[in-house]
C-alpha cells in the first residue's frame, strides 16, 4: 500500500486480508471485522475519530475521509520499537485521554481493551471525549492467548462489557461475537498442540543453541531437533484438519455462540447527534480541542 494513497472498498478489503493478515480463509470473523471497520469509517466520515492504542497506525487507510487522531501509551511506544511513529496524543488511555469533553464523533478500539490495566476507566474516557450521540467502536479478544506480555490484563465477557458500558453512562450498545465457537477451536487447536508439544515459547534456534551448550551437546541437539521436527509436523497437522473442520462446519458466529475469538462491540453516548461542528484538518482539531 502507498502511503497517502487513497483506497476504494475494494482495496481496503485486500489491504484488511493481505497487509493485516487477516486472510479470507477465516471468511465469516474476517467479513465482520472488515465490515465493523468500515462502519466506524461511515459513520466517522467528514468527522474526527480516535484511535486509541492506535499502534503502528494500521487502520488509518479505513479513515481517509477523516480526521485520523491516534493515542498511545509510552509504555508500547518502546515496547514496540515504534519511535519514529508520530502518535498525536501519548498518555496511558485508563488515565486520561487529553482531549475536551463532547468533541470526538468516534472512539476506535481494536485489539487494545486487553492490554489496558483499567478498562472501565478508558471507557468512561471514552464516553467524556464523545460528543451527544458518538459512538464507541470496540473489537477485543475473548479467547486468545497472552500476548505483548506482561502488557495483557483482560478478556471481558459480554456482561463484562455491558457492566463496564453502564458504568460509564453508555445506554444504548450492542455486543456481538466476531466469530463462532468452531472458529474458536479451530484458531487455537494447532497452536495449542505446539505450545504443549514444545513445552517452551523460545525460538526454535535459541532451544537448540541452549542443548549445543550442555553436556552431551550435540547429542542433545540432534534430540532438540527432533522433538521440533515432530512438533512442528504436528502442528501443521492439526492446522489441516482445523481448517478442513471451518470449511465443513464453520457458518459464522450466531446468538447462541459462548465461545467467540472475541467481541464486536458498539456504544452510543447519550443524546443528539451533531455532525453540523467541523474542523478544518488535524492541527485545527487539536489547537481547539487537546486539553493537556
Amino acid at each position: 500500500m502507498k502511503s497517502g494513497s487513497i483506497l476504494t472498498k475494494r482495496e481496503l478489503k485486500n489491504y484488511f486480508a493481505k497487509d493485516l493478515g487477516w486472510g479470507w480463509f477465516r471468511k465469516y470473523q474476517a467479513q465482520l471485522v472488515f465490515n465493523f471497520l468500515i462502519d466506524a469509517a461511515e459513520f466517522c466520515k467528514d468527522g474526527v475519530i480516535l484511535d486509541a492504542g492506535a499502534g503502528h497506525q494500521r487502520y488509518k487507510p479505513f479513515f481517509q475521509d477523516s480526521i485520523y487522531i491516534t493515542q498511545e501509551h509510552q509504555a508500547g511506544i518502546d515496547m514496540k520499537n515504534m519511535q519514529d511513529i508520530e502518535h498525536d496524543l501519548i498518555s496511558p488511555l485508563y488515565e486520561k485521554i487529553p482531549l475536551k469533553e463532547n468533541v470526538l464523533d468516534g472512539v476506535l478500539s481494536t485489539s487494545t481493551l486487553e492490554h489496558i490495566r483499567y478498562p472501565d476507566r478508558f471507557i468512561r474516557e471514552a464516553c467524556r471525549v464523545l460528543k451527544p450521540g458518538g459512538k464507541l467502536f470496540i473489537n477485543c479478544p475473548f479467547c486468545h492467548p497472552e500476548h505483548e506480555t506482561p502488557y495483557d490484563f483482560n478478556r471481558p465477557t459480554s456482561f463484562g462489557l455491558e457492566r463496564w458500558f453502564r458504568d460509564a453512562g453508555f445506554e444504548e450498545f450492542t455486543i456481538k461475537p466476531s466469530s463462532s465457537c468452531t472458529e474458536t477451536a479451530c484458531a487455537f487447536f494447532a497452536v495449542s498442540l505446539w505450545h504443549d508439544i514444545r513445552r517452551s515459547d523460545k525460538r526454535g534456534r535459541e532451544l537448540l543453541s541452549e542443548a549445543l551448550k550442555s553436556k552431551n551437546g550435540y547429542l542433545k541437539v540432534i534430540s532438540k531437533a527432533i522433538h521440533l521436527c515432530y512438533a512442528k509436523c504436528v502442528y501443521l497437522l492439526a492446522a489441516l484438519c482445523g481448517n478442513a473442520f471451518r470449511l465443513l462446519v464453520d457458518r459464522g458466529a450466531n446468538d447462541s455462540t459462548t465461545l467467540p475469538v472475541g467481541w464486536i462491540a458498539v456504544a452510543v453516548k447519550p443524546g443528539k447527534f451533531d455532525k453540523s461542528i467541523r474542523f478544518k484538518n488535524k492541527i485545527d482539531f487539536l489547537a481547539k480541542c487537546k486539553n493537556e
